[in-house]
């Protein structure tokens, strides 16, 4: 079987989280989706999208896992359609860069529709603390000897949910290194329940194979 070996690299944290992962290429995007959050430590608790820049089309592509949000698309494409802004308008502006963008939804796409062709696109988890993610396709794997997600390596231990984003993560690793801080008892409380935890490559390999096969 063929697969994808990934790059995955969470964007404004120090030091950096990172993991290399290899899929079997009949995955889909929402798959993709599925083996980032495990392969980090994400909970899957928030919404999130992939934006690939399509060169041959002059677009963006932004694919989701919720279907309300193309169901607006569509319906606002629907009404540009019928109703097309006047040129130079303000809403002629918001009109060119709505059609600039494709929106789709992530289970309806293969990964071989565009990984190969665009190696290098965005996935950003949880728009209220605004994780992006650097997703590299390294290389196209001929003979992949399994039929599930496997994390290669990887470094760096993912933030807990909730924390608040890049500038909030700064501030729970300070807490968290000094005990006398008068909120460093509350804090490893809080991260205990969020289910924070440091990386272990062997246990996330066990958890992918238990979800996959």
């Amino acid at each position: 079987m063929k697969g994808y070996q990934f790059l995955i690299t969470l964007n404004y944290v120090k030091p950096k989280v990172w993991r290399r992962i290899m899929v079997p290429v009949t995955l889909d995007f929402y798959d993709l989706h599925s083996v980032i959050q495990t392969s980090t430590g994400w909970t899957n608790s928030h919404l999130f999208n992939f934006s690939i820049e399509d060169s041959t089309n002059n677009k963006t592509i932004e694919l989701v896992g919720d279907e309300e949000s193309v169901t607006e698309n569509f319906g606002m494409a629907q009404h540009y359609m019928k109703n097309p802004p006047e040129k130079g308008s303000f809403a002629d502006e918001m009109y060119q860069r709505f059609i600039r963008v494709q929106l789709l939804l992530a289970r309806d796409v293969d990964l071989s529709q565009y990984v190969v062709d665009s190696p290098e696109f965005r996935y950003m988890y949880d728009f209220g603390d605004g994780w992006e993610h650097e997703v590299i396709m390294e290389k196209v794997v001929e003979d992949y000897e399994y039929d599930y997600p496997q994390v290669l390596e990887g470094k760096g231990t993912c933030p807990p949910e909730d924390v608040g984003g890049p500038p909030g993560f700064d501030k729970f690793k300070r807490v968290m290194k000094d005990k006398e801080d008068p909120e460093h008892s509350h804090m490893k409380e809080w991260a205990k329940e969020q289910g924070y935890k440091k990386f272990n490559l062997s246990k996330v390999n066990e958890y992918l194979k238990e979800e996959w096969v």
